[in-house]
């Protein structure tokens, strides 16, 4: 989905914790290129509400990533 899809304020769900799986969460296609851990995800504004990772920004989550580079984050609360 675009950005334009989902507006701020939006909840959107990144990833889901897959405790019975190999692997400990699954990607939802949501998130941006770039994001390749949910560490980083965390690290860039997105928290763990239950069993899922969601950002309630998508705009401001997606330019955490893309500066993430810089070593410079925004807050985006």
């Amino acid at each position: 989905m675009s950005q334009r899809e989902h507006p701020p304020g939006e909840r959107v769900v990144l990833a889901r914790k897959t405790p019975d799986s190999m692997v400990r969460f699954q990607w939802t296609g949501a998130e941006p290129v770039g994001v390749d851990s949910t560490e980083f995800a965390v690290s860039c504004g997105a928290v763990w509400e239950g069993d899922e990772l969601v950002t309630h920004n998508l705009l401001a989550f997606e330019h955490n990533v893309r500066h993430s580079v810089d070593g410079f984050l925004e807050e985006t609360d």
